[in-house]
């Protein structure tokens, strides 16, 4: 779901020409005036920027997040330094006397992780723009939006592996391993995107110099050991999209392994009304309770979070107690943004970070004891796509005893940040905050060092998911079958 909210984030940004945009644009790195480039071999007429390298890796540069409770402080200055000269050194490195987006993403990459690894919701992603001098009115660039397509499959990313995990075309297969896309080895796209373990092609091409526009896809697999070459033009992006979603929901990923007399739930993401998800959720596991399999692996790997709306009815369904306790406190950063949000902020407080008053928080809630579904035994599996709410939501489980999770640890301090903002615009570079994080929240954990760990590690290991199927999850049902005996 990240990626979906991120490649439609892309499909708004470049149906306008970029000087039409009036996103607030960070505190950042410099805008001088940029000189387009057209993409050659596009199929749709797509622009670039160039920016002089002279404009890059100076201490300057490491734009600031004055909205972010813990971004701005994040650095000390021995660090600051450390970064600054891994910049310099990635901008010698490419031999460039100026950089496009692409390359821009790359020298900066250093400072970005670290942002990224502080809170996992920020981003800076790359933002694509059509060649207004060839599409100059609305009309022009929703048609030509219309011609971007994309391979339809989605991928799982182990390491500097990249396989194609759901497929709409039968020309490729779970557990292809993608070495080159359009001649691009697998390993070059890896610079340019961050490490999630499931992806679309999309945010592949669109970060390494938005390869995204083109008509037709060369794509060299390895299937069974042997090489293999499939040229195909996919489908129009928001179809495969939206398919490709389609076939990961709920609805569609709820069934039985008999042989571990186990149920499989699949929540791949949380909802801005999650009343629909609580009944699928509490009817599903009522119906596995009748058949009489207690033990079920709710699977978590690909929800990257969404909307905490019916929480306490959600959670409800797997803890037995009146009232659970969720945190010990927030903070806000006090912003113009955050004003709007929070009416006890004044015009004194502005760049500080506030607590919170618990009339503006939630610290515990109470169950209902009616949907709680007693005598069931609850598998999680979890990884490093789990955030944001879905992070909360298993880490209430596991701090409760409510399940047992496995797989692998989140990301870091995945539970610590949230209420996003819209983030801003580089210009005239085309990259962008994906969001920014306005509250800092002190979540009642097992850990304090910002991880939340599976009970149970399953790490991902590439070369068991070459047959095509889903080794953590069969790892998994292996030890549940193993606890029955």
């Amino acid at each position: 779901m990240r990626n979906l909210l991120l490649a439609l984030a892309l499909l708004t940004a470049i149906a306008e020409p970029l000087r039409a945009q009036t996103a607030q644009h960070p505190d950042t790195l410099p805008r001088p005036a940029g000189r387009t480039v057209r993409l050659a071999d596009r199929a749709i007429a797509a622009a670039d920027y160039l920016l002089p390298r002279s404009r890059v890796g100076l201490d300057r540069n490491l734009h600031r997040i004055p909205r972010h409770p813990g971004l701005d402080s994040l650095l000390t200055p021995a660090e600051r330094a450390a970064v600054v000269a891994e910049i310099n050194a990635r901008c010698d490195a490419l031999g460039k006397d100026s950089l496009l987006t692409a390359d821009l993403f790359w020298v900066m990459r250093p400072y970005f992780d670290r942002l990224h690894h502080e809170d996992p919701h920020y981003r800076i992603v790359p933002v694509g723009m059509l060649d207004s001098t060839v599409y100059p009115t609305p009309g022009d660039r929703k048609r030509a939006y219309r011609r971007i397509r994309m391979p339809a499959f989605n991928i799982l990313q182990i390491n500097d592996t990249l396989l194609v995990d759901r497929s709409l075309d039968p020309a490729f297969r779970r557990g292809d391993r993608i070495a080159a896309i359009d001649g691009i080895p697998a390993a070059e796209y890896l610079r340019y995107v961050y490490d999630d373990r499931h992806m679309e092609p999309s945010t592949l091409l669109v970060g390494h110099h938005f390869e995204l526009f083109r008509q037709r896809f060369r794509i060299d697999l390895e299937r069974g050991g042997e090489p293999l070459t499939v040229e195909t033009e996919g489908l129009p992006y928001r179809d495969a999209l939206f398919r490709l979603c389609k076939a990961e929901e709920t609805d569609a990923n709820i069934r039985t392994y008999a042989d571990a007399r186990c149920g499989y739930i699949a929540i791949p993401q949380f909802f801005p009304d999650n009343s629909r998800l609580v009944r699928i959720l509490r009817r599903a596991i009522v119906g596995f309770k009748r058949q009489g399999i207690t033990d079920i692996v709710l699977d978590l790997r690909r929800n990257p979070g969404g909307n905490g709306h019916a929480f306490d009815e959600l959670l409800s369904i797997f803890i037995d107690k009146p009232t659970v306790e969720y945190c010990a406190g927030q903070q806000v950063r006090a912003s113009k943004e955050a004003m709007r949000y929070y009416d006890f902020l004044t015009e004194e407080q502005l760049g500080q970070v506030v607590a919170l008053p618990e009339s503006e928080y939630v610290r515990s809630f109470a169950t209902d004891p009616n949907m709680y579904v007693g005598g069931m035994r609850y598998w999680v599996l979890v990884g490093r796509d789990t955030g944001s709410i879905a992070a909360s939501f298993v880490n209430i489980l596991q701090y409760n005893g409510a399940a047992l999770l496995a797989g692998e640890p989140l990301r870091h301090n995945a539970l610590k940040y949230g209420e996003v903002l819209d983030g801003g615009w580089f210009l005239p570079v085309l990259l962008g905050e994906s969001c920014v994080s306005m509250v800092r929240i002190d979540e009642l954990t097992r850990r304090d060092d910002g991880y939340v760990l599976p009970d149970i590690p399953i790490p991902a290991v590439a070369a068991e998911y070459l047959a095509g199927g889903d080794a953590q999850l069969d790892r998994l049902l292996e030890i549940v079958r193993a606890r029955q005996r």
